[in-house]
């Protein structure tokens, strides 16, 4: 049997990938077919997209505050994005699609770029038709939730500033009444009163005359003509590697079975001691007269 060498060579490599060139590149042929299978087996996927623009929306009008207290942040992207994967909107587009909610998920794709509050949404699917109906389902159904949720926001909003002009209004004429000096601390709490008054009704005003548009589609959703490329090559490529990496390990057991490890340096060699010739101490044994001596008889 031949030794392992500890320390291969790429004279070495070589030798190995001949000796074992066959198995090799059957396992990546095969590796390589099956790949092509998957490929072919795998149906193509179409991907509808449209945009949509959400524009920034107060929460906090007439809010009153400290000098050192920040208000409340207005309803950020991110609050849209959620809108968008909620259970009303992911309802009606598993419902587009004739799958579950975790497919419907699974199908659509949001995306925003940085400091932006366009949205765009993609939904992907198998039929080119059922990826545009879901992606103008999705897109409906968010601006409807959006929409009432907004208009929610807006009636509590003017529902507490006429709250407290009403609390006002009740304090600046219990002032009004209980007031018998006119001095002038009296005259500066109705001013101020008046002023607060004044605030909050511009406020009333400025939400009323708030647009109703709450969000509109800024590109429109069309038909996918052509499928998504998923990277076709992708299992061709794996799969032949793994073919090749099968090839490599199965050569490697081979050489494992069929070889020896090499002496390491330093070691002591024993060679086999050589076999006594038997004949020639048989020979001294048989006559040790010399030769050509003869017997004498009496």
């Amino acid at each position: 049997m031949a030794a392992l060498n500890p320390d291969p060579t790429l004279a070495g490599y070589a030798a190995f990938v001949r000796r074992h060139l066959i198995t090799i590149v059957l396992l990546v042929a095969a590796g390589t077919g099956a790949g092509l299978i998957q490929g072919m087996l795998t149906p193509p996927t179409y991907t509808a997209s449209t945009q949509v623009f959400a524009p920034a929306t107060p929460v906090h009008p007439g809010l009153e505050r400290k000098p050192d207290q920040r208000l409340p942040r207005d309803v950020t992207i991110d609050t849209e994005a959620q809108l968008l994967r909620s259970s009303p909107v992911m309802d009606r587009v598993a419902a587009a699609l004739g799958v579950n909610r975790q497919g419907a998920a699974e199908a659509i794709t949001i995306s925003v770029p940085a400091n932006s509050r366009l949205i765009t949404v993609q939904v992907r699917d198998r039929d080119p038709e059922r990826a545009l109906a879901a992606v103008i389902v999705a897109t409906d159904s968010y601006l409807s939730l959006r929409r009432q949720i907004v208009a929610g926001i807006r009636q509590r909003q003017l529902e507490a500033l006429q709250s407290r002009i009403g609390v006002v209004e009740v304090r600046l004429d219990t002032l009004s009444k209980g007031s018998v000096r006119r001095d002038a601390a009296s005259r500066t709490r109705r001013a101020s009163m008046i002023r607060q008054i004044n605030e909050l009704e511009r406020q009333v005003s400025r939400i009323q005359r708030q647009s109703e548009t709450t969000g509109e589609v800024v590109r429109a959703a069309s038909v996918p003509r052509r499928p998504d490329r998923d990277n076709n090559e992708v299992p061709v490529a794996s799969y032949a590697a793994l073919g090749l990496l099968a090839g490599v390990v199965m050569g490697m057991l081979r050489d494992r079975r069929g070889r020896v490890p090499a002496p390491s340096e330093g070691a002591v060699r024993h060679e086999p001691e050589p076999e006594p010739d038997l004949s020639a101490r048989l020979g001294d044994r048989r006559d040790p007269r010399p030769a050509g001596s003869s017997r004498s008889g009496p």
